[in-house]
């Protein structure tokens, strides 16, 4: 295969990408209204039977404690700080702090201390921790809301405190030490299965919305420009007016000192190379620049611009079927994909139909969802070569009439059909 390669795609991550603002918030946004809180929810009302379950453990095993407070000093310390968390939480959701979290976090070894204390040496009698066990599931709603890795940590602790407390009784509870261990994998398994949940559904989100912003493009103009250089042409335009500015209030004389001089250069020379890359800028390169799944893992071959000719629905059909592509995974490298858009065909020394070339590599043609044929069927008649972890698909594909522009034919080209 030519004209790509996995080197060709590392230099293209190599270089500098700067998500835009507007894009970042909305595809990293997950909490509000994308189901994130509903997620969070569901997760505490999880939560909730679990500790209700370790409470109803330990009002049965209550007579067997010994004589004292029993296990209630624990399950008090434990209310307290479950509801000093929730109050938290509710106030700050996925905001919360690091320091606020750290002492929510360090605040749990209360109930555990309390209640390892209370079961010392009952393990023997088929006494286990219960508001220890109970103070895991107070980790899954925060794991929904913020980051998964540091509840995932604090659990696994707590597990391995717990299962440590056992293994020192194995002498006299012999195989009572086996439940003991158990309760000890009740405190991290649930966690571990929220972590994995919360992960893919973040995954799956973040990519949802990010195909949403990118096929924003679709409807653009030919030579539109994107959300990331909206951004720089207005960060542009105010470096110009604030120059101007000072300089029409008198606050720089004329002519310009040096060092404005230089930076009026800098403005000049930013905004012609804008300009200029604004006549072939379509919204290909616009797609794959503001994707945070596509840049770096897709290049785009259109130096006259050609995409901004082919329609709407066509323009839909080829981002989604990279976005496919790209986002198929081998076991050896992920897969990377390179578009080129040439001219196919001239009618009257106009361009009639367009080539569309994609190459991709780490992809095989068997694991690819049946959806992006579909999708590549929307281009138009396409050809496809494959081998184990390559695939070409040659596509012929009629222009946008409305979209016509200036002929890129070469002289004396006659019209011609296949």
């Amino acid at each position: 295969m030519t004209g790509f390669d996995e080197n060709t795609a590392t230099a293209g991550r190599d270089r500098s990408f700067r998500r835009p603002a507007r894009s970042a918030r909305a595809a990293g946004d997950i909490h509000g209204g994308h189901g994130g809180i509903r997620l969070a929810a569901g997760v505490s009302f999880v939560s909730l039977i679990i500790v209700l379950a370790h409470f109803v453990h330990a009002v049965v095993r209550a007579p067997y404690y010994a004589p004292g407070a029993g296990p209630w000093p624990a399950w008090i310390a434990l209310v307290v700080v479950g509801a000093i968390g929730g109050a938290c939480i509710a106030a700050y959701s996925a905001r919360l702090p690091d320091w606020l979290f750290a002492v929510l976090t360090a605040m749990l070894a209360v109930p555990v201390w309390l209640d390892l204390v209370a079961v010392d040496g009952l393990l023997v009698v088929g006494v286990t921790p219960t508001a220890a066990a109970a103070a895991g599931a107070l980790l899954m709603p925060v794991a929904a809301l913020r980051g998964t890795k540091a509840p995932l940590a604090i659990a696994s602790v707590l597990s391995a405190i717990l299962a440590a407390a056992s293994l020192v009784q194995f002498g006299e509870a012999g195989r009572n030490t086996v439940v003991g261990l158990a309760i000890a994998a009740t405190v991290v398994a649930p966690v571990v299965l929220i972590t994995i949940a919360v992960r893919g559904f973040r995954r799956l989100v973040r990519r949802e919305v990010d195909l949403s912003l990118v096929q924003s493009t679709v409807s653009t103009p030919r030579t539109a420009v994107g959300m990331r250089a909206s951004e720089e042409l207005a960060q542009l335009d105010f470096d110009a007016e604030a120059l101007l500015e000072d300089v029409g209030a008198g606050r720089i004389a004329i002519p310009l000192p040096p060092d404005k001089a230089e930076l009026a250069a800098a403005l000049a020379a930013r905004l012609r190379i804008r300009l200029i890359e604004g006549r072939t800028d379509t919204w290909l390169r616009h797609a794959v620049a503001e994707s945070a799944y596509l840049s770096g893992r897709v290049e785009v071959d259109d130096p006259t611009g050609l995409a901004g000719r082919l329609s709407p629905p066509q323009r839909e059909g080829l981002l989604f079927a990279l976005w496919l592509i790209v986002g198929e995974r081998s076991r050896r490298q992920p897969a990377y994909a390179a578009v080129r858009i040439t001219p196919h065909e001239y009618d009257d020394d106009e361009i009639a139909d367009l080539k569309v070339v994609i190459e991709a590599s780490g992809v095989s043609r068997r694991h690819l969802d049946p959806t992006t044929w579909d999708a590549v069927g929307s281009l138009g008649t396409h050809h496809v070569a494959a081998t184990a972890d390559t695939l070409r698909i040659d596509v012929s594909c009629q222009t946008d009439p409305t979209s016509r522009a200036p002929s890129t034919a070469p002289s004396g080209a006659r019209t011609r059909r296949a």
